[in-house]
C-alpha cells in the first residue's frame, strides 16, 4: 500500500485497478485472515477451481498491482465488501 500512496503523490491519482485494490484490503482487513473462505462460504463461486483462481490473482495483485485482472478484482472486491458489510460504490 506504500507504493500506491507513493504514485498518489507522484502522479496525482491512481487507477481504476489500483484504487479496486484499496477498497479490496480494507474490505479484507475487516473480513480477517480466513477472508477466502469465508468468501468461500458466502458465494458458490467461489468455492469453484474458477473462483479460487480469482482469488488468488487479487491475492497477488495487492503485492504486485500489473498482475491480476481489473475485472476479476472488481467481482471479488465487490463480494467481499458485501460479506464485510460495506457498501459498494461505482469505481468510475
Amino acid at each position: 500500500m506504500e507504493e500506491l500512496q507513493a504514485r498518489v503523490s507522484e502522479q496525482g491519482g491512481l487507477s481504476i485497478k489500483e484504487r479496486l485494490l484499496v477498497r479490496f484490503v480494507r474490505s479484507r482487513n475487516i473480513v480477517g485472515k480466513n477472508w477466502r473462505g469465508v468468501l468461500a462460504a458466502q458465494d458458490p463461486f467461489f468455492n469453484t477451481k474458477l473462483g479460487g483462481d480469482y482469488l488468488t490473482s487479487v491475492a497477488q495483485a495487492v503485492s504486485d498491482s500489473s498482475r491480476g485482472n481489473v475485472d476479476r478484482i472488481e467481482r471479488v472486491t465487490i463480494a467481499l465488501e458485501k460479506v464485510a458489510g460495506i457498501r459498494s460504490v461505482p469505481i468510475v
